[in-house]
């Protein structure tokens, strides 16, 4: 019965996955944050994490940037703005959370 309650009450809003520290964007170009074996998250303060594809900013050649400085760029769906990138290994589309696309949000 203990196991069933604490199941049922498991957070939702992300799958599980083995524990790891992500990297802060101080440190990485857009382009190094989504080299190969590396992914980027967002995470909004309202609690919000997806996964992001930032191929339309590379696209326009934006990938000598620092990643931080797009934070700014972001709008969630709750209508905030300021959500944090995370650095995380593996590679896109492996963490199992949706993925948000720089082509939809504002710049």
């Amino acid at each position: 019965m203990t196991n069933q309650r604490a199941a049922a009450c498991a957070p939702a809003h992300a799958p599980p996955r083995p524990l790891f520290v992500p990297e802060g964007p101080e440190t990485f170009t857009l382009a190094e944050a989504a080299a190969p074996g590396r992914h980027i998250e967002t995470l909004c303060l309202c609690g919000e994490r997806a996964e992001f594809d930032a191929r339309a900013w590379l696209d326009r050649g934006l990938g000598f940037q620092m990643l931080q400085d797009f934070s700014g760029r972001l709008r969630c769906r709750c209508g905030g703005r300021q959500a944090r990138f995370e650095v995380w290994p593996g590679e896109p589309g492996t963490s199992g959370l949706k993925v948000r696309s720089a082509a939809e949000l504002y710049d």
